[in-house]
């Protein structure tokens, strides 16, 4: 006899609400302080604008958005096997597929057993311009190798952890998507209900 994979029982999707509030909560913090942060910038930022600009708060920043990101990314997409029902019931309840940004499998293992990637990276040798922390304009290529360890450029938008870039814009509008609808869904009952992006969108317009 065959039988269906369990989905979330309705009493007990409000766990599941508010726990992923906890992390959307987080994440939208950081964007809050991000864009306060660029908002005092001039509309034509010089070179002695962006370095009085708080490298070490930024990147706290955009890695707690990374970090949050990968938590949410799992519930959606769930790493072992038996909870694929949960996963496509969320993903259902959040109008989401794989062309989301949070479906990104560097995002997701970005901040997984970052100890043993971090070995990796400097046990390849580490020639050339070392940036613990820097936020810029991207370097253009020289043919002399740089190495960032927590990096965001400016001028694309990228934020850069040892080895993987992520560009933070969609990043951050994903996160705001899915806050919102976690938001109205804790105050309308704790249940989960299909979102439209068409409806979340005017909503925030």
């Amino acid at each position: 006899m065959d039988f269906e994979e369990p989905v979330i029982w309705p009493p007990f999707q409000a766990f599941y609400i508010q726990s992923m509030l906890f992390n959307s909560t987080s994440a939208v913090r950081s964007i809050a302080r991000l864009e306060s942060i660029f908002g005092k910038l001039p509309e034509r930022p010089t070179h002695d604008d962006i370095l009085r600009l708080p490298t070490k708060a930024i990147l706290n920043e955009l890695q707690n958005m990374v970090l949050q990101s990968a938590a949410l990314s799992r519930y959606f997409w769930p790493i072992r096997n038996g909870h694929e029902a949960r996963g496509k019931r969320l993903r259902e309840a959040f109008d989401m597929n794989d062309s989301s940004p949070l479906f990104n499998r560097d995002l997701r293992n970005a901040l997984e057993h970052f100890d043993e990637r971090l070995d990796k990276y400097v046990s390849c040798g580490v020639v050339g311009y070392v940036f613990p922390e820097y936020v810029g304009a991207k370097p253009e290529d020289d043919g002399v190798p740089g190495h960032f360890f927590r990096a965001y450029f400016v001028d694309s938008g990228e934020f850069r952890l040892l080895n993987e870039e992520f560009k933070m814009q969609p990043l951050a509008d994903e996160l705001l998507f899915v806050h919102h609808h976690l938001t109205t869904l804790d105050q309308s009952g704790g249940m989960l209900r299909n979102a439209s992006r068409d409806e979340e969108g005017d909503k925030d317009a």
